[in-house]
C-alpha cells in the first residue's frame, strides 16, 4: 500500500513538473469500486494518463458452504490507467490495471455444529470458525467511456467510465482456531475440500469479470 502511495504522489508530481496549466484535473467519483480521488494528466495528443484510488466498505452476513459468516466487506483498490480518445470529441477506450486490495473477511455466526464437506462438528471441536476471501493483488481492466476533463472548453467535466476487470476467482480461507479438533487431519482435510468447491462455486463466476460502472466530477487545473 506504501508503494502505490508514493506512486500516486510521484506520477502527481511529475505530471504536474511536465504539464502546462489545463493539462490536469483533480476528480472525485463513485463506482462499483467504492468512492475514490482521481487524478488525470495528458501523456500525449489523445492520450491521457490517470491514477486513483478506491474505498468501501461495509458489512453483511453470507453464506458460505452451508455455514453462515458474518463479514466485513472492504473495497480498497488502486489503478493506473490510460485514455485514448478516438476522435477530437469525448469517447476515450480505457486500458490499465488494478491493484486489488478487496477482501471479505469474519466468523461464522454462533451455532450449536457446523457443516464442514457434508461432516457435522460441534461448536466445541470447531471452536472459533473464521473465512477470509481474497483476490489476486493485480488484474486488467479494459472499458469504453466518456468525457475528458483535460479538454479546452470547460474547467469542471463529468466523467463517465463503463469497463471490466479481470479480477479472477477469489480464494477461500477458512481456519478453526481454540476447537477440540482444530489441529485434526480428519477436519483439516474436509476444511480443504470447502474452500476448493467454493472456488467452483457458479456464483463465483461474475467475480472474474467484475462490471465496473463509474461517474465522476472533474476540475481542470
Amino acid at each position: 500500500m506504501n508503494k502505490l502511495l508514493v506512486f500516486l504522489m510521484i506520477a502527481g508530481f511529475s505530471g504536474t513538473a511536465n504539464a502546462a496549466p489545463g493539462d490536469m484535473a483533480w476528480g472525485v467519483k463513485v463506482s462499483t469500486l467504492g468512492a475514490g480521488l482521481e487524478l488525470t494528466f495528458e501523456a500525449a495528443h489523445k492520450l491521457n494518463v490517470r491514477v486513483g484510488a478506491n474505498y468501501f466498505k461495509t458489512s453483511r452476513q453470507v453464506d458460505v458452504e452451508a455455514n453462515t459468516y458474518d463479514l466485513d466487506l472492504k473495497l480498497n483498490s488502486y489503478t493506473a490507467l490510460a485514455d485514448w480518445y478516438v476522435t477530437d470529441g469525448s469517447l476515450r477506450l480505457t486500458g490499465g490495471v488494478l491493484f486489488n486490495k478487496n477482501n471479505l473477511t469474519g466468523l461464522a455466526l454462533a451455532s450449536n455444529s457446523y457443516d464442514l464437506n457434508g461432516t457435522l462438528y460441534t461448536s466445541a471441536e470447531v471452536g472459533v470458525l473464521q473465512a477470509d476471501v481474497d483476490f489476486k493483488p493485480t488484474a486488467p481492466y479494459l472499458g469504453i467511456g466518456w468525457g475528458n476533463p483535460l479538454s479546452d472548453d470547460r474547467d469542471w467535466l463529468l466523467m463517465i467510465d463503463l469497463g471490466v476487470v479481470f479480477a479472477s476467482k477469489p480464494r477461500l480461507d477458512v481456519t478453526s482456531t481454540g476447537g477440540t479438533l482444530s489441529n485434526n487431519s480428519i477436519l483439516q482435510n474436509n476444511i480443504v475440500q470447502v474452500e476448493q468447491d467454493f472456488a467452483n462455486t457458479k456464483e463465483l463466476k461474475y467475480l472474474k469479470y467484475y462490471p465496473v460502472i463509474s461517474i465522476g466530477l472533474n476540475y481542470r487545473f
